[in-house]
């Protein structure tokens, strides 16, 4: 269900945004400025709610995690990948990150996208923890949510 909501929150926060594109060369839109608007996805393009959750693999085909969240710089440029590596199904998960460049993407034997990164899981295990400076708006309603049960827990009236 994380995953999910994850999925859906990059894709409707990054839709627009392409991994190739010659937009991102593109001069700021002044305000009042006309925009225009993309009818349909470019080829070799995709989009984030895709690319997030994807499984990358070592070079030597062996599933080392998947993809929890990429990080863009100020040009709208992927710099990083974090990969959720460890734990079953999120749990005991940590998040590592890659500079985007250290991933090459291949067409598997049936057409599928194929993520590698020339690392063991072993050494993605042992690397250390991503830290996020700010939070998703899925982490901030998650943390006000506990908050809230805890209140309830302790019983104070005034944070109900």
């Amino acid at each position: 269900m994380r995953r999910q909501i994850i999925n859906l929150a990059g894709a409707m926060a990054l839709a627009t945004v392409s991994l190739s594109s010659p937009a991102f060369a593109q001069a700021v839109v002044k305000p009042g400025s006309p925009v225009s608007f993309v009818t349909q996805q470019p080829v070799n393009e995709w989009l984030a709610g895709i690319f997030v959750g994807q499984a990358v693999q070592s070079s030597t085909g062996e599933t080392v995690g998947d993809i929890n969240d990429l990080v863009f710089n100020r040009q709208g440029h992927i710099s990083t990948v974090v990969i959720g590596v460890g734990g079953f199904l999120g749990v005991g998960e940590k998040n590592v990150a890659v500079p985007f460049s250290a991933l090459t993407f291949n067409v598997g034997s049936n057409s599928e996208r194929v993520i590698v990164i020339a690392v063991s899981k072993e050494a993605l295990a042992a690397a250390p923890d991503f830290k996020a400076t700010e939070k998703t708006s899925f982490q901030k309603f998650t943390t006000k949510a506990a908050q809230k049960i805890e209140d309830m827990r302790k019983g104070d009236p005034a944070k109900k």
